[in-house]
């Protein structure tokens, strides 16, 4: 059977949701119907739609792409898995602010990519893909090209261009803002609030759903990659370090 579903399988905050919505736009483009239609928040719905509907689809013309943040098996039927790594000291200061917690919290959710890492290295390499998210910061429309041969779509250098483009970090501020301000105006003026156009931690913490491209509230910031520099304490920059020093090394990151 032909492959109908790609994962997006990776560790928090490593730019998944850039590749989630780029291999959508991808298969999109190369004329495919591309399920699901509105995107779930949580990863249990994404293992559901391929247990129930993906595997025994036989339209052709259907693809499934399904993120999530769960180690998948070498061997998913109908399938190719997309991951991404990214430079832990990044990673670390960007799940901090995004889910607005502590150091530790955030290292201790870090460490994560390890052993996405040392697992995904050992699958083959037809049936998994590993992105860089330095890459897709500063070589994005290589990446896209690259995706797009790897889910077996043929697209020219300015379609790829014309995906980059669209998913730019400007581009999906713009998305990100539009909902925010949505929300934010039904919650003054106490509108009823679908639970797919929010994510809700509590009363005070509380994010806008995208359910067309899956992007929330906090999902692109100013920072760029190595700028964990300026955030984090000497201290602080001295544990990630060495937490992470094998990592760092086998991936070519600058280790010091």
């Amino acid at each position: 059977m032909k492959k109908n579903t790609f994962w997006i399988s990776s560790a928090p905050r490593t730019g998944s949701m850039w590749l989630f919505n780029v291999t959508r736009e991808i298969l999109k483009i190369s004329g495919s119907d591309v399920l699901p239609k509105k995107i779930p928040q949580w990863d249990e719905e994404m293992l559901e739609l391929y247990e129930k509907q993906a595997m025994y689809d036989q339209n052709e013309l259907n693809k499934y792409v399904l993120k999530l943040h769960t180690i998948l098996n070498p061997d998913l039927p109908r399938s190719k898995i997309l991951s991404t790594i990214r430079d832990p000291r990044d990673i670390c200061i960007s799940f901090l602010e995004f889910m607005k917690t502590d150091f530790q919290t955030a290292l201790k959710s870090t460490k994560s990519i390890i052993k996405y890492s040392n697992t995904y290295n050992e699958y083959d390499k037809d049936y998994l893909k590993i992105i860089k998210y330095e890459n897709i910061e500063n070589k994005s429309i290589e990446t896209v090209l690259e995706i797009a041969k790897f889910i077996n779509c043929e697209i020219d250098y300015n379609l790829a261009k014309q995906i980059s483009e669209k998913f730019n970090k400007d581009n999906v501020k713009k998305i990100i803002n539009k909902n925010n301000n949505n929300l934010k105006f039904k919650i003054e003026n106490k509108e009823k609030i679908s639970e797919s156009e929010i994510v809700y931690f509590s009363k005070t913490n509380y994010r806008s759903y995208d359910i067309n491209t899956g992007f929330q509230t906090g999902h692109v910031s100013e920072r760029k990659s190595g700028d964990w520099k300026k955030k984090f304490s000497s201290e602080e920059i001295e544990i990630i370090n060495s937490e992470f020093k094998q990592f760092l090394i086998e991936n070519d990151y600058h280790y010091f």
